[in-house]
Order: structure tokens, then C-alpha cells, then sequence
């Protein structure tokens, strides 16, 4: 009679035994966050705008309803849980047809500079295994407006900045590719791209890491450039601080000045940027009323009987 080891499997009822116990610790996949999730009480909407880091901030620069405008168009939620000297995180949603990732952020409110990010879309999505499918911050905008050139950056907050002081583009944002974000030479964004007129604006001293973007780009059929707008503003300044377009726009705002006198407007065809883009900064920065207060506590949601893989 054959004598098994120890170590050797058991055919029959134990063996299946322990396939059906790996098989119901294995969570389900989500390829992005479910509806219902997003309906959670952790997640405020626009009521709650003014009460975050980044509000405040912006609200420095720009008019009270042109940033709720902007806020509300790239679908942004508040993190009521994540608080910071007393007033609320923003998330931002990654989003084609579906949410495929919310970031969560909270910000300096002096100098706008984030000071903490939490990615939340794998605690909404508890008891999954979210595998969330590449999208792009505003993706979700590219059919809404069909005609319009695209340009892209990495940080979302610039890109809510340069929406505010350039509306004749529609900017999106990478996210930080190394952890959240999603690589812009993936199969699906790029399909996504097809057929548009895009822009690169690269941080100061990451140009030239942007061409080889841009070339892969351009070999499937994306007209793609890149602007150096941040490489020549920063040609004679001492900080080795990487800067990006967001970050002289506001300086400009501060100084009161228009990109229309700037140098770069007026020899640099290829910046993507129209000189006369920025003659009503002035004007959106004029004080309006603030807006009422809002409850400390959100209203509650009303339970959504969906199928959760919708």
C-alpha cells in the first residue's frame, strides 16, 4: 500500500474543502466605485464647497461662484471626515463613463501647497478589491466638450486654476503617476485622445521627460505638443523649486498683471496660451456675497437599492 507524505495534497472532500475556503476569502474585483458608494455619509457636495482648504485658498484669487462653477463641473466631493484646522478635505474623482478612483487632499490654504492625500475609493469600496480601470481627472468632460483643445497637467488643482484663468481649453490632469494617476501613453487614454488637439505642460526641469510622452502620443494619431512655458519662466530664477503654469498664473493674479505683457505670450506661439486669456482676472476677482452657512451635518442620503456592479 503507497504511504502519502504529509505534504502531498489530498484528493476527494479535503482537497475541496480548502479551494472553497481561498475561494471565499477572495474578495470580488470592482473596475471603479459603484454609485451607491459614492452616496456615502463620509461624501458632502456642493453645499460644502467654501468649507474646504482649497476654497479658501482659491477664493484669494478668484470669484466665489466662478470657483463653484469649476468645482461642480469637474464633479468634486467633500471629505467630511478629513479635516484640517477646522475646515474639510476635496475629493477628486478619476472619471471616464464611471468613477474609477476618488483622491482625497487637503491644502495650506496660505499658499495652496498640499499638505495630505488620502485615496479613498478603496475604503468606499470595502469588501472589494478595487482594480480600478485608467482615467484621467476631468476624462469624463471629453465628450461634453468635443471641440475644445485639450491640455494636460499633472497636479488637479492646477488644473482647476487653469480653468479659471483659461476656459478656451479643457484641462485634465495625470495625478501622480507613480501612485494614483495613470500613465497618458495607456491604450485607454489614448483612445480616449484620439482625434484631439493636446498639449503638454510639463513642471519646470521635466520637459525633455515629456517629449518621448508626447512622440508615442503623436504615433497613435494624437496631435500632441509640448509647451516650455514653465522651462523659460523659470530660466532665471534661483530656486530649484519645480513650478508649474498654475503656479505663475497666481503670481501674476498677485502682482496684478496680465499674461498679455508677459514675454512668453508674445514669442512663443507654441505655449497654448491666448494673450488675452487673462484680461478679466481683475473683474473675477472682485468680492461677491459670501454664501449662507451650511449645518456642520450632512443631509442624509437616501439608500439606492441598485445593483452594486452596475
Amino acid at each position: 500500500m503507497a504511504i502519502i507524505s504529509p505534504k502531498e495534497s489530498l484528493p476527494g472532500a479535503a482537497g475541496a474543502k480548502k479551494h472553497n475556503t481561498m475561494k471565499n476569502n477572495h474578495k470580488p474585483i470592482a473596475r471603479f466605485i459603484h454609485r451607491d458608494r459614492l452616496r456615502n455619509p463620509r461624501l458632502g457636495d456642493t453645499r460644502y464647497y467654501e468649507r474646504t482648504t482649497l476654497f479658501t485658498c482659491l477664493s484669494r484669487y478668484f470669484a466665489t461662484d466662478a470657483i463653484c462653477r469649476v468645482f461642480s463641473r469637474y464633479g468634486l466631493l467633500i471629505d467630511l471626515e478629513y479635516e484640517q484646522d477646522g475646515l474639510y478635505g476635496i475629493a477628486f474623482p478619476f472619471q471616464d463613463d464611471r468613477t474609477r478612483q476618488l483622491l482625497s487632499m487637503q491644502y495650506d490654504p496660505a499658499t495652496g501647497k498640499q499638505t495630505g492625500e488620502q485615496p479613498i475609493g478603496q475604503r468606499l469600496m470595502k469588501g472589494y478589491d478595487l482594480q480600478s480601470a485608467p482615467a484621467l481627472f476631468g476624462m469624463h468632460l471629453l465628450q461634453e466638450y468635443p471641440d475644445k483643445p485639450v491640455g494636460i497637467l499633472r497636479d488637479s488643482r492646477d488644473v482647476l486654476i487653469m480653468t479659471l484663468a483659461d476656459n478656451k481649453r479643457l484641462w485634465l490632469a495625470t495625478g501622480n503617476s507613480n501612485r494614483n494617476g495613470y500613465s497618458l501613453t495607456d491604450p485607454a487614454i489614448m483612445e480616449a485622445l484620439r482625434g484631439r488637439s493636446v498639449m503638454l505642460y510639463p513642471t519646470s526641469g521635466l520637459y525633455d521627460a515629456s517629449l518621448p510622452i508626447a512622440l508615442r502620443m503623436q504615433e497613435q494619431g494624437i496631435d500632441t505638443t509640448v509647451s516650455n512655458v514653465a522651462e523659460q519662466l523659470t530660466t532665471d530664477m534661483t530656486s530649484d523649486a519645480r513650478l508649474t503654469i498654475a503656479d505663475f498664473v497666481l503670481r501674476q493674479i498677485e502682482e496684478e498683471q496680465f499674461y498679455a505683457s508677459y514675454p512668453f505670450a508674445a514669442y512663443d506661439q507654441g505655449s497654448g496660451m491666448a494673450p488675452d486669456s487673462f484680461c478679466n482676472l481683475q473683474e473675477q476677482n472682485e468680492q461677491t456675497p459670501p454664501m449662507p452657512q451650511m449645518p456642520d451635518v450632512p443631509e442624509s442620503f437616501h439608500p439606492v437599492n441598485g445593483n452594486p456592479n452596475e
